[in-house]
């Protein structure tokens, strides 16, 4: 189905990249994407998904905003504190787009309802903030075949990758073993974070999950983005063979 008058007006600057063009932004207005954790990485990011229209949106998380989320998580304010984070972000998301539909899913991803909740995307992006979770979606994925987008954040300090499973190895082969000093208590949560990094993370997730959806560019495929804001370095490490 062609654009319309008033979807032609709206994704104009998108549309004019030669990349992009009328065709990709009717492929981004059919795709459907799961956003896993509504944290401060998913915060910029769903905006930025919604924004550009990608018009199926489904955000899984179970947590409440409270007032140490709002300095990093910009999509909530005072008002929002202790209510339902993907409820929160479903109606500021719907009204920043009505082309978009946004399904919120208050539950806390696990063995038991994996499958059930993240079959059927396009791609799935993780936002979650602590590996034990990050390594079930690795596995979650690659049995569903279904390709996904890791980050994460840790104070000055972000990394991202792109997993397509018929085409690259999964996060998970980056280690060989749960590192030493992170085990199944380490959460980002827990951690100091510079907000300014969770923004330039999560920017660059969006950007690895458009560029899949449209089939344009270069992924991080067999390969992590570390950027560190403090140093103003960035590191690609590739994925062990």
């Amino acid at each position: 189905m062609p654009l319309s008058n008033e979807q032609r007006d709206k994704y104009f600057h998108s549309t004019f990249l030669k990349e992009i063009k009328e065709e990709g932004q009717i492929k981004l207005l059919n795709s459907h994407v799961a956003v896993i954790g509504c944290g401060g990485l998913a915060s910029s990011l769903l905006i930025h998904l919604t924004s550009m229209g990608v018009g199926n949106i489904t955000i899984i998380d179970d947590d409440k905003v409270n007032l140490s989320n709002l300095p990093r998580q910009t999509i909530f304010t005072n008002k929002d504190i202790g209510l339902y984070k993907v409820d929160v972000s479903k109606k500021k998301l719907e009204a920043l787009n009505n082309d978009v539909s946004i399904k919120s899913v208050k539950e806390r991803l696990n063995e038991s309802n994996g499958h059930k909740l993240l079959k059927g995307f396009d791609i799935v992006i993780d936002c979650t903030d602590n590996f034990e979770t990050k390594f079930l979606i690795d596995d979650l994925c690659h049995e569903l075949n279904t390709p996904f987008i890791t980050a994460g954040v840790s104070d000055y300090q972000g990394q991202v990758c792109t997993c397509v499973p018929s085409k690259s190895k999964g996060f998970k082969s980056l280690f060989s073993v749960l590192p030493i000093n992170i085990d199944e208590k380490y959460k980002e949560e827990d951690q100091g974070v510079f907000p300014p990094s969770i923004g330039v993370i999560s920017e660059i997730a969006c950007s690895e999950a458009i560029k899949y959806l449209l089939g344009i560019g270069s992924l991080l495929l067999d390969q992590l983005l570390v950027v560190n804001l403090l140093t103003n370095k960035t590191q690609l490490i590739k994925f062990p063979k």
